[in-house]
């Protein structure tokens, strides 16, 4: 996958912080692009560490299969965590809530998020992306590995 599909990571309600998702996480991604009439999976894992997540696996489309990694930054605090593309720039700021919607402005392209976070083990990532280069919705699953440091 590359940085132009848009996904971001951590967050907690209730008692939870965001240093509480620090682990390794089994992820599953589904995506449909309305633009090139194609559907794509991701299957693999996501390692959030105090300063980054990395998702490395598999992408599969009807055409292809190959090998896919992505890396953002994080920045957490009491109040949440900023996610930040690999290269430093800004991408979301996701709060204590445990249900969220963001927004995040690529050029001319809107990506429009929800997350909802069920619990310390488990939550849904949902991004729908329109505009003159991506139209697309991809929906993401997050399962924390049991036992996995």
């Amino acid at each position: 996958m590359t940085t132009d599909d848009h996904s971001a990571t951590t967050v907690m309600h209730g008692s939870m912080r965001p240093a509480d998702f620090i682990g390794l996480w089994h992820v599953r991604r589904r995506l449909v692009d309305h633009r090139g009439q194609e559907k794509i999976g991701f299957v693999g894992q996501a390692l959030i560490e105090a300063k980054s997540i990395t998702e490395t696996g598999e992408m599969r489309s009807s055409r292809e299969a190959m090998e896919a990694k992505r890396l953002y930054l994080l920045a957490m605090d009491d109040a949440g965590v900023d996610v930040r593309f690999a290269g430093g720039s800004d991408f979301v700021r996701l709060g204590l809530a445990p249900d969220q919607r963001v927004l995040h402005h690529c050029g001319d392209d809107l990506y429009n998020g929800r997350f909802l976070f069920r619990s310390r083990d488990c939550w849904i990532e949902f991004w729908r992306v329109s505009g003159p280069r991506k139209r697309y919705a991809s929906l993401t699953r997050y399962e924390r590995i049991p036992g996995a440091a």
